[in-house]
């Protein structure tokens, strides 16, 4: 048996305080276990009412665990996101406002609140009071790149690229890959106003000030030339059109036809051709062979493009090009009921083939669009190049 007199005096003095720090330890123990099962009963309360669709008594229930327990909010912001996501955005703000106005709130906690409150109201739509939010966010947190973000979607959204375009500049420095193109591309809305208005200075100085901020903007350097041969500068207009071969060769087919044109008011068809070649060898997937044969044909004859068609379509089989050939053959010989028959299959077809799709969702139009309509990413709806299989 252990003998307490062999200890020395000092030793003996330890003992009741030891006692006393083990037994508040159990104390609190004891207590953090009746606390943990009584919220852990409060959850499974407000799930059950989840379940059962009485989300009131079940916000209130989570609105008091929260009071007592701010380390349970996670569980709030998730409930927030299912209801975002689940579309039910009434649902979802009042859980957050709910949160932002308890006297109790931990300012470490303000940010992401308003946060979460402001992309409620972006889902429900009204971006003025998401605005607002986002902004208060920034007073707190002005480095917030989720605040700033925000912003710029709405802006883009409320189409107010002077706003825009403040805001991505702040960022620019961050991030130039990503921020570069997008400001870019509100450079280039702003030049298309000034183009409808008539406002030249403007357009060009919009356009230029986009391909500073990104090099390959394609629509920029459409603009300028589009600008330049409206204005009969045709050499400088061509420039830009081929400029765009280095930013995108598939964006090439939104200015073919004008480039031609201005070889055309130059009288330099040969030239045309030529680069037609060239471009066609550097870039097989680019669908240019009737046009080559249209070009062929205004220098050297139908027959010379009938050749060339015949044997392009041979190696590169397409309904277009086809279509272009059993056109030129039907002009030659005294086409039956089945050739005539077979041109107006084709020429269906045709007309139900789409010219443009987006390569992010596949969204497929006739019409170009700068901003898929679909999934609103920029500069993704590209000239479509259907060709048969071999």
């Amino acid at each position: 048996m252990f003998n307490f007199s062999q200890l020395p005096v000092w030793s003996l003095a330890i003992i009741p305080v030891a006692i006393g720090f083990l037994w508040l330890l159990f104390r609190s123990s004891q207590e953090h276990k009746h606390q943990q099962s009584t919220l852990s009963s409060e959850y499974f309360k407000g799930l059950n009412y989840l379940l059962n669709d009485e989300q009131g008594k079940a916000l209130d229930i989570f609105v008091k665990l929260v009071e007592s327990n701010w380390d349970t909010v996670d569980t709030h912001f998730a409930l927030g996101k299912i209801y975002r996501k689940n579309g039910e955005m009434d649902k979802a703000i009042k859980i957050h406002q709910g949160l932002i106005a308890r006297p109790s709130l931990p300012e470490r906690y303000r940010s992401k609140i308003l946060l979460e409150l402001g992309y409620d109201y972006l889902g429900a739509g009204w971006f003025d009071r998401a605005e607002g939010l986002f902004k208060e966010v920034l007073i707190q947190d002005e480095k917030s790149k989720e605040a700033r973000h925000n912003l710029i979607l709405i802006y883009q959204q409320e189409k107010d690229w002077f706003k825009a375009i403040d805001i991505a500049v702040d960022l620019f420095a961050e991030n130039p890959l990503l921020i570069g193109p997008m400001i870019a591309r509100y450079y280039c809305e702003l030049a298309e106003i000034c183009k409808a208005k008539g406002d030249v200075s403007q357009l060009i100085n919009n356009a230029n000030k986009a391909l500073r901020y990104d090099a390959g903007c394609v629509r920029a350097s459409i603009l300028l030339g589009d600008q330049e041969r409206d204005s009969g500068n045709d050499k400088q207009a061509i420039k830009f059109y081929e400029s765009i071969e280095k930013q995108d060769p598939v964006s090439l087919m939104l200015v073919i036809d004008s480039m031609l044109q201005c070889h055309r008011n130059l009288s330099t068809q040969d030239k045309s051709y030529e680069y037609l070649q060239a471009l066609q060898q550097r870039h097989e997937n680019l669908f240019l062979q009737n046009v080559i044969a249209c070009e062929l044909e205004k220098l050297q004859g139908k027959k010379v493009a009938i050749s060339y068609l015949s044997e392009k379509i041979r190696h590169q089989p397409s309904l277009a090009g086809l279509q272009k050939l059993l056109t030129y053959k039907e002009k030659e010989i005294d086409a039956d009921k089945t050739f005539a028959d077979l041109l107006t299959a084709i020429a269906i077809i045709q007309k139900d083939s789409t010219e443009y799709r987006c390569n992010k969702c596949g969204f497929s139009t006739n019409t170009h669009y700068w901003l898929c309509p679909s999934c609103n990413h920029w500069d993704s709806v590209k000239p479509c190049v259907i060709e048969l299989e071999h």
